[in-house]
């Protein structure tokens, strides 16, 4: 977008608790600047905003990683957070090495409701693709080079589409019944 506008882009991050704590130009980078006088300190495995026009600690409900004393990467949303066999991931984190995989339309992990613990007392996760001529050892493959194997689908449902509203978001109860509904005719 910079090149084909001649312009610099540049992304805002905060949160209505703290407001604006942070940016960066993510045609050049992935690690987000903190405004002056702002940072960041970890505890509890949460992180904590402070200082600058942030009048207390506050809790951010992201998953940041600090790189520098005023840098941090975001990897994704607490509610978002998967830990499998201590590891963690972003479930939009693993959407995202999804549908960059060529031929994937459309591609969604999710937690299955009565998988939180499994017969082996590990939690597993499951995706849903749409992708019309790639077959699971393909995306299996393609996976396996992006992302940790302990996050590696299972199952993988292969589906025409999702249950997406009309703005393009998948609302959690949608994609919770579709599961139920699709998990179901798998077994």
């Amino acid at each position: 977008m910079e090149h084909r506008c001649s312009t610099r882009l540049v992304e805002i991050y905060g949160s209505t608790e703290t407001g604006q704590i942070a940016a960066r130009r993510p045609a050049h980078t992935l690690e987000w600047q903190l405004w002056p006088g702002v940072s960041l300190t970890s505890k509890d495995d949460r992180t904590w905003a402070q200082g600058g026009h942030i009048e207390q600690p506050t809790a951010m409900c992201d998953v940041l990683e600090s790189t520098g004393a005023d840098r941090f990467l975001l990897h994704g949303r607490l509610a978002d957070l998967v830990n499998i066999a201590g590891k963690r991931s972003s479930l939009a984190y693993l959407n995202h090495q999804l549908t960059s995989i060529q031929g994937v339309v459309d591609g969604t992990f999710f937690i299955p409701e009565e998988n939180h613990a499994s017969r082996t007392g590990v939690t597993r996760v499951a995706a849903f693709v749409v992708a019309p001529g790639l077959n699971a050892a393909t995306l299996v493959s393609e996976l396996r080079k992006r992302i940790d194997p302990a996050f590696l689908p299972r199952p993988m449902l292969f589906v025409d589409r999702l249950p997406r509203n009309s703005t393009g978001k998948l609302p959690h109860d949608a994609l919770r019944a579709f599961a139920v509904a699709h998990l179901k005719s798998a077994t």
